[in-house]
């Protein structure tokens, strides 16, 4: 099997533009994304998709510098992009992760891709984790057939929801933690998000994997860090927009 993970990362956000080059402990944000999703081993290979914007040439050169291959697609229909990166290499999985998760935890993606594999379904999400912390893992067949078909703009944005909205058609399932996790988020959606991830890097150094047992004991640790960014709202998948 044949496992491919494809890192969304674009400058122009509406809430918080350019935030994937926003320098984390003086690393850009994309970098400490790339290296978490290194340290999965059942990911054979990794692709950024980003867009045709001017905007993402600094993006495209910096992962580019980095041995990582580039695609370069639509700014709106996400959905299409992603594909596009991905079919290239001939996947029997996709991962798909976003690029403002700087510490997602290699141990539950991998985990995620196992229980794919194991069941063979077409969809695997997470129930009960932090945000940020995961992925989502989809058959190459079912997100094929979601690029196909789905024609709902916020389906084509979020690239998943034409999977995981169709149950007659899809094999579902979702990984759920076995043990209590921090009540923190850890994607990167605002300047409060920026700023705890700021914090927390502190106590890592440099781009490298992490683990949710490592950023808990950081969160118990000095728990007002968890003050910074408690309020932020997380969009939902049906909001459509940069």
């Amino acid at each position: 099997m044949k496992v491919v993970a494809v890192l969304q990362a674009r400058m122009g956000s509406s809430r918080l533009p350019g935030k994937v080059l926003e320098p984390i402990a003086g690393w850009p944000l994309v970098l400490w994304t790339l290296a978490a999703m290194d340290a999965v081993g059942s990911v054979d290979e990794i692709v950024v998709a980003t867009t045709i914007e001017p905007a993402d040439d600094p993006l495209a050169a910096l992962v580019a510098d980095r041995g990582v291959r580039v695609h370069r697609g639509s700014t709106a229909d996400v959905l299409s992009r992603c594909w596009e990166a991905v079919s290239p290499a001939r996947p029997d999985y996709v991962v798909r992760q976003t690029a403002d998760n700087p510490f997602v935890d290699p141990g539950v993606v991998a985990r995620q891709i196992d229980l794919a594999l194991d069941q063979g379904l077409d969809y695997v999400g997470t129930s009960g984790w932090p945000l940020g912390i995961a992925a989502e893992v989809a058959s190459a067949r079912a997100l094929h057939i979601a690029y196909r078909e789905a024609t709902d703009p916020a389906e084509r944005e979020h690239v998943m929801p034409y999977l995981y909205n169709h149950p007659e058609r899809f094999r579902l399932g979702e990984l759920a933690p076995g043990e209590p996790v921090p009540a923190a988020r850890f994607t990167i959606d605002t300047e409060q998000d920026l700023a705890f991830a700021r914090a927390v890097a502190e106590h890592l150094g440099a781009p490298r994997p992490t683990s949710l047992a490592e950023l808990g004991a950081i969160m118990a640790a000095e728990p007002d860090l968890l003050e910074l960014n408690r309020g932020v709202r997380q969009r939902t998948w049906q909001e459509v927009g940069p």
